[in-house]
């Protein structure tokens, strides 16, 4: 399944109990189709507030219903905050989550208030040039140990990434971080936008940054930046998009 959902009034998508996830409420859908049980495994295990437009989730199920059908059936019993934008039957051995190769996330900045967009963008308090945060998470991409923007309490993930590309461009509401890797520690990009943000009012922002990153020590990096920005845009899978 392809998913897209807003985050805000959801606790994450990992089933929780006495909590309101995606997972939870994609999962209840499923079964009220299915007439029994299912369980299904996402592509990102995103955090309360955060938001996706190509999360994608797996499943096994024995049903003759054609895979295709799913979309249109879960749509007329999903809440208005999810929609599975598209379903299909993957091969054999597929893993939503084990399979992917890589995950591409956005963070939206706004350079003003607005009350249409507040859901979905976070407005610092402070502005930086895009120059400068460009030329700070241009500085991630590469193989690199990316202890310093993993969050304290979080498992024991190589820390090691490949990020292919981490930088900014404009949207009508500011700026936007495009950034890609082939996997992400907790709360990663949300501890690259707080420290961009600090390292792009230095003289030399990417040097800022590599001293950062090559610290290795999450003490060293700025603060996580808000859930509401962050989106899961996609995954990628071998010869594949989502």
């Amino acid at each position: 399944l392809l998913v897209a959902f807003d985050g805000t009034d959801f606790h994450g998508w990992q089933r929780q109990p006495g909590q309101r996830t995606v997972q939870g409420v994609l999962e209840a859908a499923l079964a009220d189709v299915m007439g029994a049980p299912v369980t299904v495994r996402g592509a990102g295990r995103t955090d309360a507030g955060v938001h996706a437009r190509g999360q994608v989730a797996s499943f096994e199920a024995d049903s003759a219903l054609p895979a295709g059908a799913l979309r249109h059936l879960l749509g007329a019993r999903l809440p208005r905050d999810v929609r599975v934008l598209g379903s299909e039957e993957a091969a054999a051995g597929f893993d939503a989550r084990r399979s992917a190769t890589a995950r591409r996330y956005s963070y939206r900045l706004l350079r003003e208030e607005d009350p249409l967009w507040e859901r979905f963008a976070w407005r610092p308090a402070g502005w930086s040039a895009a120059a400068a945060l460009e030329a700070a998470t241009r500085a991630l991409e590469g193989r690199h140990d990316c202890s310093s923007f993993r969050s304290v309490g979080s498992s024991e993930t190589n820390p090691v990434c490949g990020v292919s590309r981490a930088g900014w461009r404009e949207w009508e509401g500011g700026l936007i971080l495009d950034i890609e890797a082939d996997h992400f520690l907790y709360h990663m990009v949300r501890t690259i936008v707080g420290t961009a943000l600090v390292a792009a009012s230095a003289a030399d922002p990417a040097g800022a940054m590599r001293a950062v990153r090559e610290a290795r020590d999450r003490g060293a990096a700025g603060p996580t930046a808000p859930p509401q920005g962050l989106c899961l845009e996609e995954v990628l899978y071998e010869g594949a998009r989502s």
